[in-house]
């Protein structure tokens, strides 16, 4: 019987579904129903009838309940269908039947953190890695959640389990090297880095070397830090050149056009723009793609010619750049990054603010969450309640400048009409510059309108994570070399932006970083 059972499984295997279904027929005959009942729903799965998959299998789990085998299929068939709950139940009491097979503890500890929440999951793997102390997936997971959670202690006895029984595995070095960088260890993360670097995997170099990058620009390191920022082209689901013309290398004669495009988020290419003025007065032609929000700001940036948006068609161009290799391509130094304000606005707002709201008092922008696509989401937005010490204050009118679902959350809370919504005018990032030289001052999160406020020149208070800053604003201090006018407040405790609002409150430490 051990033998048909592997023949029915080989021929799923291959795809040779007529053949397994035969071989389950003659299970049958030969009185297995329930084992036949099982097959045939892996069978069915296989297949994609799901529902059908479904029915078999909890029908077998009947025929034969002590089966974790079983139990695991239909959790798998449960999943498929969209019935996680019903899958994780399925999965739990698979481990419960059979806690050698470490496939059901990986499905339920994934199944459980999606349904139920981190903390739950923490749960399952503490249980899981108690039967499977060295499996790699179960420890990668764990470190991972513990992560994300801010249990740095935690992620690292993880990791350095999962290092010293698979010391090959490239991701795992790479999350570790991400730890320690959290934690303040920054020589033992680059360690990491480079170790996982000299494995060589190819599917995991390039992240590999832009993780590295990024450790080394946060510390100021901003040669070698851009020459490894070079690897994040080559990062799965990275952009590639709009153009088939030549890389710019800087050589290129006088009245060469040069295509300018923007491989990453539209805070990176604000950031950027700046330098299409040093390419500009060598006498080449500058050209910008950017995303189409962006693109009429762009338009106006000193030095740029023409700017285009991804539906553009695009003129043949002599040369092309990535905005985000400007650094590198020019050999930016921090005394070198920042000349004048360079982004100009093109219109006059549309609404005289003070009419909005308060006629006293300051007029303060507002933007607390960033995109939720975000690696670092999830650490660097906040909620609007996390602005209460702020938004209590007495003599000054707040303008939201929140996009995505922060209209919403504004219209829902206690301070529906005390903010004012300005998300249906921001039609693009021109009309946002237009708002922000209305306003005394923009307190954000790290995203595009953050950067916007600091090409204008214009006072802004940044409030950075605790866990997973970016390299841009270094490590320590209020300042930074990319954006005079900027005020950087630092999180003290992950998930604690009442205590970094509670900085802020004294709007009048604005003053010295006026333009």
């Amino acid at each position: 019987m051990q033998g048909l059972k592997q023949t029915i499984a080989e021929a799923v295997g291959r795809g040779d579904f007529a053949a397994a279904e035969v071989g389950c027929e003659t299970m049958t005959k030969l009185g297995e129903v329930g084992e036949a009942t099982h097959l045939r729903g892996v069978l069915r799965l296989a297949q994609g009838d799901h529902e059908a998959a479904v029915s078999l299998l909890d029908r077998a789990r009947e025929l034969i309940p002590d089966r974790g085998d079983i139990a695991y299929n239909h959790g798998v068939a449960l999943r498929a269908a969209g019935r996680l709950a019903d899958a994780a139940a399925a999965w739990q009491q698979a481990v419960e039947l059979s806690p050698q097979q470490v496939e059901a503890w990986r499905n339920l500890a994934l199944a459980v953190t999606e349904a139920e929440g981190e903390t739950a999951a923490q749960d399952v793997y503490r249980r899981a890695l108690g039967c499977h102390p060295d499996d790699r997936e179960l420890l990668y997971n764990f470190s991972n959640l513990c992560n994300r959670r801010g249990q740095l202690a935690d992620a690292t006895a993880a990791q350095a389990r999962l290092l010293k029984a698979h010391p090959h595995f490239a991701p795992g070095w790479i999350n570790a090297g991400l730890t320690l960088k959290a934690s303040g260890q920054f020589a033992q993360a680059e360690a990491c880095y480079r170790q996982a670097i000299g494995l060589n995997d190819s599917r995991n170099l390039a992240l590999a070397h832009f993780n590295l990058a990024n450790l080394l620009l946060l510390q100021g390191r901003w040669t070698e830090g851009f020459t490894e920022y070079e690897w994040r082209l080559g990062l799965p689901g990275s952009l590639r050149t709009p153009s088939r013309a030549p890389a710019w290398t800087g050589d290129h004669p006088r009245g060469t056009k040069v295509l300018l495009w923007n491989d990453q988020g539209i805070g990176d290419a604000i950031q950027n723009l700046r330098f299409a003025a040093r390419i500009a007065e060598a006498r080449h032609r500058v050209f910008v793609l950017v995303q189409e929000p962006l693109k009429s700001l762009a338009a106006a940036v000193p030095g740029v010619e023409a700017a285009f948006g991804p539906r553009d068609e695009i003129e043949a161009m002599d040369c092309q750049a990535p905005l985000c290799s400007l650094p590198h391509l020019l050999g930016v130094t921090p005394e070198h990054s920042w000349s004048a304000p360079y982004v100009h606005v093109l219109r006059q707002w549309m609404l005289p603010l003070g009419d909005a709201g308060e006629k006293r008092g300051m007029r303060v922008g507002l933007v607390w969450a960033g995109n939720p696509t975000h690696a670092n989401d999830a650490n660097r937005s906040m909620r609007l309640s996390d602005l209460k010490p702020l938004l209590d204050m007495p003599g000054v009118a707040w303008f939201s400048l929140q996009l995505g679902k922060g209209p919403a959350e504004l219209a829902a809370s206690r301070w529906a009409g005390r903010v004012h919504d300005l998300s249906p005018l921001l039609a693009d990032f021109s009309a946002t510059a237009a708002a922000l030289m209305e306003l005394d001052l923009l307190i954000a999160v790290d995203t595009a309108a953050a950067h916007l406020a600091g090409a204008l020149g214009r006072p802004a208070w940044i409030a950075l994570p605790a866990i997973g800053c970016d390299w841009r604003w270094g490590t320590t201090g209020q300042t930074t070399c990319w954006y005079p006018s900027v005020r950087l407040f630092r999180q003290q405790r992950p998930g604690d932006w009442v205590s970094t609002a509670a900085e802020m409150v004294d709007l009048r430490r604005l003053e010295p970083f006026s333009p």
